[in-house]
């Protein structure tokens, strides 16, 4: 019973990750992040939405664990947090989206 548990647990756990990557401009935003940080301006041109439309999208990223930010001057540099999603993306990207260039 314990380890249904668990598998439970676990699978829950992945599935709000893709849950949250299920939306369009935050997949853009993570495989933006695959080759290192990116400041919020950076992500506004790469993904050619609004400043406070990212920013709403940064916000649910770091409340699921997914990005980080770290502050710098006065500008937020954001990376992925985990490397596990780091790799599941880049698998994702490599698959998908090879011709794609974030």
């Amino acid at each position: 019973m314990i380890r249904k548990q668990k598998n439970f647990e676990e699978a829950k756990k992945v599935s709000e990750i893709f849950d949250c990557l299920s939306s369009t401009i935050r997949l853009l935003i993570v495989c933006s992040l695959i080759d290192g940080e990116k400041s919020v301006g950076e992500i506004v041109d790469i993904t050619g939405t609004t400043k406070g439309n990212i920013s709403q999208h940064l916000r649910i990223l770091e409340d699921n664990d997914i990005i980080t930010g770290k502050k710098d001057g006065n500008r937020i540099f954001y990376s992925i947090k985990d490397k596990r999603i780091k790799e599941l993306i880049k698998r994702v990207k490599k698959l998908f989206c090879a011709d794609i260039d974030l």
